[in-house]
């Protein structure tokens, strides 16, 4: 074919393109036209259908609703405190990302003293810590938009790759902790983090959404204020649920059990008393040790049902001992909730006077954690006891952030150092430097020490060395029912005693 051909099959397609064109639009005139009309005769039938004012009424309370209904979802959409996304928006954009198949980063994290901080400062500084977090991770570009406000203390980031890494999670960490200044104060956020990874931890929204949420609980739990997702966490999750539900009728219905563990004296071998310790024996799982159910109890709110009932099965347990000729020293261990109880040096006393008890024959154990959150409030409780006879001991020492420093203007009697150093020390020369360092501190704040968890004559040995006080532990006795306490004493006495004399 010659040029003049090709130029008249062009000029045709473009021709036929033309007419193409024209049609469309005459078919849109067509359906513009047949759209208004079908709305005017809508509008007319409406209008015979409320020929009367109070039917005008109706129908505009209709319209006003479907404004309100609009404005609710909108609302619902957008967080208008912080002006950034709520969780509807997120579950939709997470949907969307598993939906296209690509990798993202789910990171929720929560405001952990926002309820202080409004409680002591006022809700409106909250609230201005809240937006200027926003505005910080708004600052922060990795997330590129995809920033969620999760309602109350809580967000939510969603990270697509490159910026997937630790290095992105240590950086966050790190500028969300810094001090902001506020209302004349400069306050500093204490940040709780979790992490999930999608598809790896799961492909879909509300999964996910569900998963971030028992990830950020365990985040709150741990010393760290981090948790990444891990397999089996829903498992392990509802689990807890169902230990929190049956906390209650644990109490009501005597599940729980008071078990009691022995400590003796490096020196001589001689007993110095018990530590009261509590199980539940659950009817569907089992035995369960205090380390599972007890935080849950606490974060909970179920503490202080708890901690009565053990104050009150040991007291009653000394009791019965003494009429049988037998005034033991009883350690019990208090809970945060336990110390923040105005009336709790008053119900002690009065227990203890009500069954004849003398207050030297109780020793209260609270752990180093517990003991710093307000030290001053509780050096005045402590205090109080100790005026009245009553032991005061720091459980846990050197797990915590405090130090003998600290510790020295505490109200203290005893040190126990924590299992985990015992555990490891014939192992790690850390861990040994550790424990004789603390002895020989405690012992110039005049203070008696304990070593937790002795399981071998070896650590035995090195903690006497050490000049340690006392020791308990399974090399000792395991924890037993208070049924069994005077028989183990008689036996203790006649067989084993010479068996932890020092060689």
């Amino acid at each position: 074919m010659n040029a003049f051909g090709h130029f008249l099959v062009w000029h045709s397609k473009r021709y036929a393109s033309a007419i193409v064109a024209v049609l469309i639009r005459l078919i849109g005139l067509f359906l513009l036209f047949l759209a208004l009309g079908a709305s005017r005769g809508a509008e007319r039938l409406l209008r015979s259908a409320w020929p009367h004012p109070h039917h005008e009424k109706q129908a505009g309370r209709l319209q006003n609703r479907f404004f309100t209904l609009l404005t609710h979802l909108q609302h619902r959409q957008t967080d208008p405190l912080t002006g950034i996304g709520t969780y509807s928006l997120a579950h939709h954009e997470i949907r969307k990302l598993v939906a296209t198949d690509t990798a993202f980063l789910i990171i929720r994290l929560s405001i952990d003293n926002i309820n202080r901080i409004n409680k002591t400062l006022g809700y409106d500084v909250g609230d201005q810590l809240l937006v200027a977090l926003t505005h910080r991770l708004l600052r922060i570009k990795y997330h590129h938009g995809r920033l969620y406000r999760l309602g109350g203390n809580e967000f939510l980031l969603l990270v697509a790759p490159p910026f997937v890494g630790d290095t992105l999670l240590e950086r966050l960490r790190e500028q969300l902790s810094q001090p902001l200044k506020l209302s004349g104060t400069s306050l500093i956020p204490t940040i709780s983090m979790a992490v999930l990874h999608s598809p790896e931890d799961g492909k879909d929204a509300r999964q996910l959404l569900h998963r971030s949420s028992i990830a950020l609980i365990q985040a709150r739990h741990s010393r760290e204020g981090f948790h990444a997702y891990q397999s089996g966490l829903d498992h392990r999750h509802a689990r807890e649920k169902q230990l929190l539900g049956d906390l209650v009728d644990a109490v009501q219905d005597q599940q729980l059990r008071v078990v009691y563990q022995p400590k003796i004296r490096f020196d001589d071998g001689s007993v110095t008393g018990f530590e009261a310790l509590l199980q539940w024996q659950h009817p569907t799982l089992g035995l369960l040790y205090p380390d599972e159910f007890l935080p849950l109890a606490v974060h909970s709110g179920h503490m202080a049902l708890v901690g009565q009932w053990l104050i009150g099965q040991v007291m009653d347990h000394m009791a019965a001992w003494q009429a049988k000729g037998h005034a033991l020293q009883i350690a019990i261990n208090l809970s945060a909730i336990d110390l923040d109880d105005p009336q709790l040096a008053r119900r002690l006393l009065a227990g203890l006077q009500r069954k004849h008890i003398a207050p030297t024959q109780l020793m209260l154990e609270i752990t180093e954690q517990t003991m710093m959150r307000d030290p001053a409030s509780v050096a005045v409780l402590l205090e109080e006891l100790r005026k009245e006879g009553v032991t005061v001991a720091i459980d846990d020492f050197g797990t915590g952030y405090s130090s003998l420093t600290q510790l020295r203007r505490l109200p203290l009697d005893v040190l126990k150092i924590d299992k985990s150093f015992v555990m490891n020390l014939t192992k790690q020369r850390e861990d040994a430097t550790i424990v004789h360092s603390s002895i020989a501190l405690a012992h110039d704040f005049g203070l008696e020490v304990v070593a937790e968890g002795v399981e071998t004559p070896q650590q035995f040995a090195l903690l006497s060395d050490a000049g340690c006080d006392q020791a308990q532990g399974y090399l000792i006795a395991r924890p037993m029912d208070e049924d069994r306490v005077l028989d183990w004493l008689a036996e203790y006495r006649t067989t084993t005693l010479l068996s932890f004399m020092p060689i």
